[in-house]
């Protein structure tokens, strides 16, 4: 089923829900923070581009929370629809497959700093030296596990 603004809006059950988490970066016109505000926070959309990994699989009801590079996570909501090919001005990503979020959370004023003694609570880190650059763990949008989710969420 398809919203006035053409948005695809499938749902998914709870089994299917997947958890998210993507880095937003500053550019020559607007700092992470910035379009964070804007995107998510005023406007309940997100941008992915054409090689961004997952985005063929992210759906609605999927969640999803930001990290600002350099600083920690600063929001979270759930996904209200597919992307779809659109053009809309200030996103960050010049080839642009925008969708709906609902149910924002910013923080940007109090991160969720990704230290070791976080590190040692998300499942992404078990077996791994802690010792280690975690650099691709934020590096690129990945797929993350619920618990993962609502640690870097202050959800638990």
């Amino acid at each position: 089923m398809k919203d006035a603004g053409g948005f695809q809006e499938e749902e998914s059950s709870q089994e299917e829900r997947q958890y998210w988490l993507t880095p937003v970066k500053s550019d020559d016109e607007r700092t992470a923070d910035e379009s964070i505000k804007d995107l998510i926070g005023a406007a309940n959309i997100y941008a992915f581009g054409n090689k961004t990994p997952g985005r063929r699989h992210l759906k609605t009801g999927d969640y999803i929370c930001f990290y600002s590079a350099g600083k920690g996570v600063v929001a979270h909501a759930q996904v209200a629809s597919r992307p779809k090919r659109k053009t809309y001005p200030h996103s960050l990503e010049q080839s642009q497959w925008v969708f709906q979020v609902t149910d924002v959370h910013l923080y940007l004023e109090d991160p969720i700093i990704i230290d070791a003694a976080l590190r040692s609570r998300l499942d992404a880190f078990k077996n791994r030296d802690q010792g280690k650059s975690w650099a691709w763990f934020v590096h690129a949008t990945r797929k993350i596990t619920e618990n993962d989710f609502n640690v870097l969420t202050r959800r638990i």
